[in-house]
């Protein structure tokens, strides 16, 4: 069974759209498969190059997102919704 909420704040790659997502501890993910990639204390910069080493098709393509309440997650699913 699949995590409802992050049990850390981390780096999270959801390869559907693709979507790199630093996501709080404790908040809820948004629905769909989430990876952990790196420890939250990483620079962004470094979690998006770790992306780009381990799925290389993924370069230039995947977007990012700061989901840290369940407010930010909340608009995350409202702009997915309407796009």
């Amino acid at each position: 069974m699949p995590r409802k909420f992050a049990p850390e704040t981390a780096y999270y790659l959801y390869r559907g759209t693709p979507m790199l997502a630093l996501i709080g501890k404790g908040v809820r993910f948004p629905p769909g498969q989430w990876l952990l990639v790196a420890d939250g204390t990483v620079e962004p910069w470094i979690a998006e190059e770790l992306v780009h080493d381990l799925f290389p098709a993924l370069r230039g393509m995947a977007s990012f997102a700061l989901l840290l309440t369940d407010f930010d997650v909340f608009e995350f699913e409202r702009a997915r919704e309407s796009a």
